[in-house]
């Protein structure tokens, strides 16, 4: 879930954990001393009871409280001699900048907190957090993906600070916690759609640069896409399809097409360097092509197209990858098949992660490893994975298990095995897979039609890896950035159009005047004229 707002599944989220914060502060009934670990997330970003959903277990929050202060379990993290209590305190807040500003200016302090990997570098910058000790969080090394948290892993290829370089990693500063890609979310067979059968649908968006499809073929989809309104990726968007050479070829389809098959570390470096172009002239460019593109969208949205596009609002919504999980769960109910494109020549790979936050007592740092291990056992990965929909850091068995069960046709749900039905392999060794030592088959049977549904969207094939740019902070570029994305939104008037508005307010201006001019030699006439008959 990249985090810049997201929607509640459920309208009780936020009281119900304002009201937790609430009882956490009260006290116990026997006087023992409390520890308050502060967490600050993002909203309905964590397992919540729902029974009438089928979500019967408490709150992950209790499930941890109960968890940790299990003797065993606090003298594991806190040593022997540790007789507190410890206790929750869990607030959401809605869009990454308005955290940050939070969090710069004192208004708020927590012990942990869930952001995205462009606001992790901003917060180490500004030496705000601290780096990770892995060794306090045993789980979490253990069952941390390595293809996201090796040495050679994702994380480890986003320097914090270019000028800085010794600063470190995103994996030295946080402890992962979702992940997942941009991608076109489609109906093919919507009704907005003009003269496109639904296998033609289908191939445009799934081309190897289906990101072009809302601009080169509008006549079929105009008004029928919805975009984030959210400056980091819709400016990828604009950017895969702005960059283009002197002869008007795609850069990233030529970087592609150079490296034909051998997409090595070096085709990594300058995919990542080219996504993340943002001097003048590349700002430039995505401007121009995002205010084109809004002549042929529907809208912006931050928090409904998810539903939209169930609710057939839209057809086409540019979506994170566990929103679009939601999107084709949901609409399954009534029949509808919605599908999820990871353009071949590139897209956004995100990290959400949890970062410490620095000027902590060691107590409290103690309560945030501990939560942090919780959270990275496998069997509550997976509660969270299963409630809220995005793809966690962490592997292990019980993952691939449930993956496996949802994904795997063969297996009615009384676990009966039908050998009949038409499956694809679909390899996920490369996230599961911890090393040498595993000999693990990490293979799933699915559906034909997974490979642009759900299993891409929750993991992308193998051969998508080396096509997921990161996209990093700004830096001295944010400004004017912001400048650009305001001027998309407002839609800048062409210069014959404000050329004619200025004439106009000149004229304007011109026309009072001379009125003022008039009124004055007409009230002096008149004066002259009564002094004249007086």
């Amino acid at each position: 879930m990249k985090i810049y707002k997201i929607i509640n599944k459920l309208a009780i989220s936020l009281p119900l954990f304002s009201l937790l914060s609430l009882t956490s502060c009260s006290g116990n009934s026997n006087n023992q001393d409390v520890l308050y670990l502060r967490v600050y997330n993002a909203g309905d970003y964590v397992y919540l009871n729902d029974p009438d959903n089928g979500y019967d277990e408490p709150d992950l929050v209790d499930q941890y409280n109960e968890w940790i202060n299990q003797e065993e379990n606090k003298a594991f993290y806190f040593g022997e001699n540790f007789n507190k209590r410890v206790e929750i305190i869990y607030d959401t807040y809605d869009t990454n900048e308005n955290m940050y500003n939070e969090l710069l200016t004192g208004k708020s302090n927590y012990e942990l907190v869930c952001t995205s990997d462009y606001m992790i570098q901003k917060l180490a910058k500004k030496d705000l957090i601290q780096t990770i000790n892995k060794e306090k969080i045993p789980n979490y090394s253990k069952y941390a993906s390595k293809f996201l948290t090796g040495e050679d892993g994702k994380l480890n290829n986003v320097i914090i600070d270019e000028e800085n370089p010794t600063l470190g990693t995103l994996d030295d500063f946080c402890v992962g916690y979702m992940w997942g890609t941009l991608g076109l979310m489609f109906n093919p067979e919507y009704d907005g759609i003009n003269n496109r059968s639904k296998e033609q649908v289908i191939e445009d968006f799934t081309s190897p640069n289906g990101w072009d499809t809302l601009w080169t073929h509008s006549e079929y989809y105009d008004n029928c896409a919805s975009i984030k309104d959210s400056i980091r990726d819709t400016y990828a968007l604009g950017i895969a399809h702005a960059l283009v050479d002197e002869n008007g070829e795609n850069r990233f389809a030529k970087l592609y097409n150079e490296y034909s098959g051998n997409y090595n570390e070096e085709y990594t470096k300058k995919l990542g360097d080219l996504f993340n172009l943002c001097d003048d002239e590349t700002i430039a460019l995505v401007q121009e092509s995002l205010i084109e593109l809004k002549d042929y969208i529907y809208g912006f949205e931050v928090d409904t197209g998810k539903t939209d596009i169930v609710t057939g609002r839209v057809g086409i919504n540019l979506a994170w990858s566990g929103d679009a999980v939601y999107s084709m769960d949901t609409a399954e109910e009534n029949d509808v098949y919605l599908y999820f494109a990871i353009p071949h020549y590139v897209t956004n790979v995100w990290f959400d992660a949890f970062a410490l936050m620095n000027g902590i007592s060691e107590e409290q740092e103690n309560a945030a490893y501990s939560f942090l291990d919780f959270i990275s056992l496998p069997e509550i990965a997976a509660k969270n994975m299963d409630y809220v929909g995005y793809t966690p850091f962490i592997g292990g068995q019980e993952i691939f298990d449930l993956v496996t069960e949802w994904y795997d046709p063969r297996y009615d749900e009384d676990g009966n095995f039908d050998d009949s039905v038409e499956t694809i392999e679909y390899d996920l060794s490369y996230f599961f897979n911890q090393g040498e030592d595993d000999t693990n088959d990490y293979i799933v049977h699915v559906e034909p039609e997974q490979i642009n549904r759900q299993m891409r969207a929750q993991y992308p094939l193998e051969s998508d890896l080396p096509h997921l740019a990161i996209m990093k902070d700004f830096g001295n570029q944010n400004d004017k950035i912001t400048s650009m994305w305001e001027n998309v939104k407002v839609n800048p008037l062409p210069v014959w159009v404000s050329v004619i508005v200025v004439l106009g307010f000149v004229g304007i201006l011109g026309f009072l005047g001379s009125y003022r001019i008039i009124q004055k030699i007409k009230v002096n006439r008149r004066k002259k004229l009564r002094e004249k008959n007086n």
